[in-house]
C-alpha cells in the first residue's frame, strides 16, 4: 500500500464520518425542536401526548407492544416515613409530590423488649420501630411519642412530654 492510497482511504473515511455526523445532528436537532415545542404546552395530558409522539416517531413500537401503565396505589407520607426503600423515596421526591415529613407523632399500642433490653415499639399507625442504642426510655401503651429524622438517615424516638430519646429503626 502506498502513501497515496492510505491518504485517499483516510480522506474517504473522514468524508463518510462527516456525512454520518451531519445526519445524526439533523435528527437530534429536529427532536430537540419538537421536545421544546412539547414543553411549552400547558395541559399535562397534551404535553405527554406530544412527548409520546416525538419518541414514537424516533423509536417506533410494533402494534400491541406498548405496555399499559400498571395501576398503583398512591402512598402517603406517613406510610413511607422511615422506610429504607430507595424506590419509595424516589417516588415521593419526584412523581407523587407527597410531602416529606421530618417527624411523625403517634400513640404507642404495643411494647416488646429483647434479651438485650432493647425496645420494639408498635404505633397506632401500624409502624413498628426497634431500638438501636442502649439508652433507657420508659414507655407505656397509650403514650404519645414523636419519631424525628436525625443525622445520617437515622431516627430518634421520644415521649411527647419528655426529653429522653432513643435511636430507632423502622422494622416493617
Amino acid at each position: 500500500m502506498t502513501l497515496m492510497s492510505i491518504e485517499i482511504q483516510s480522506f474517504q473515511m473522514k468524508r463518510r464520518l462527516a456525512v454520518l455526523l451531519l445526519l445524526c445532528t439533523q435528527t437530534t436537532l429536529a427532536d430537540g425542536v419538537a421536545l421544546i415545542q412539547c414543553r411549552q404546552l400547558e395541559d399535562i395530558a397534551e404535553r405527554v401526548a406530544c412527548y409520546d409522539k416525538v419518541v414514537d416517531a424516533r423509536y417506533p413500537v410494533a402494534a400491541g407492544e406498548r405496555a399499559e401503565p400498571a395501576a398503583t396505589a398512591v402512598p402517603d407520607a406517613q406510610s413511607l416515613f422511615g422506610t429504607n426503600d430507595a424506590q419509595a423515596r424516589r417516588i415521593v421526591e419526584t412523581s407523587l409530590a407527597v410531602e416529606q415529613l421530618d417527624q411523625i407523632e403517634a400513640t404507642v399500642t404495643g411494647i416488646g423488649e429483647s434479651a438485650g433490653r432493647k425496645l420494639t415499639v408498635t404505633l397506632d399507625n401500624g409502624q413498628t420501630w426497634r431500638q438501636l442504642d442502649n439508652q433507657t426510655l420508659r414507655l407505656k401503651s397509650g403514650e404519645t411519642v414523636v419519631v424525628r429524622k436525625a443525622s445520617l438517615g437515622s431516627y430518634l424516638m421520644e415521649k411527647k412530654s419528655g426529653s429522653r430519646r432513643i435511636r430507632v429503626k423502622r422494622v416493617d
